[in-house]
């Protein structure tokens, strides 16, 4: 791969501003992990904040990808994570929420924990995943929706965070991805063809973005450093 890809990609991130949301959408058979870690690495240029909402053990599975990829894990143990539901700790819990409960219950307590970190916190990278599997523990999924969608405005709009929604196209709804896309200011999606990584821009602040592509050849997805 030339340097050329990854100063384009390098170039698109320093375009990002406090204040936005961005939503990746990829499928189940997308290296996520790797472009998590490219992320987590940038944004630690940036800021000492990283916040990841764990859903389910999706974390503990990232690392795990990352380890069978001989890649360096460290990163993991240092990032402060909220979990809802799953058993395995990884990173600095700073608080755990039941998905069995009522809906108003655990969304109440969510909100709860995101105000206590933010009144401590600045500069917050906040990695979001596996909110889509969660509708599928609701007895009303609209309803759920509803709340996630809702739900935005504690991660999206705030001059000292950006929030960024990892989304499993697979396995969303088709209303929840749409209200997400459309609450977020970036939609990017990660699509694999051919030997070829492509991250697609879907959305974006700036009108020249809009379906640009940068194109990653599979073989050289381990390589790719900022």
């Amino acid at each position: 791969m030339t340097s050329t890809v990854e100063e384009e990609i390098l170039e698109y991130a320093k375009s990002v501003m406090w204040k936005e949301g961005i939503v990746i959408e990829y499928s189940s058979s997308e290296p996520i992990h790797l472009i998590f870690k490219w992320l987590v690495g940038i944004s630690e240029k940036i800021t000492d904040n990283i916040l990841v909402l764990d859903v389910l053990d999706i974390l503990s599975m990232l690392k795990l990808n990352l380890d069978i990829a001989g890649k360096d894990t460290s990163f993991t143990h240092e990032l402060d994570v909220i979990k809802i539901g799953g058993n395995i700790k990884l990173g600095k819990m700073i608080g755990y929420l039941d998905p069995h409960q009522d809906i108003t219950v655990y969304a109440s307590r969510y909100s709860k924990i995101l105000r206590e970190y933010y009144e401590t916190h600045k500069n917050i990278v906040y990695f979001i995943f596996g909110i889509e599997r969660l509708v599928h523990l609701q007895e009303r999924e609209e309803v759920f929706e509803l709340y996630a969608t809702n739900y935005t405005r504690y991660v999206f709009g705030d001059e000292e965070r950006v929030g960024i929604y990892f989304i499993n196209r697979d396995i969303a709804t088709k209303a929840l991805l749409l209200q997400l896309e459309e609450a977020a200011s970036r939609v990017l999606e990660v699509i694999h063809e051919e030997g070829t990584l492509k991250i697609k821009i879907r959305k974006s602040p700036r009108l020249e973005d809009y379906g640009k592509e940068f194109k990653i050849p599979l073989e050289d997805l381990c390589h790719l450093k900022f």
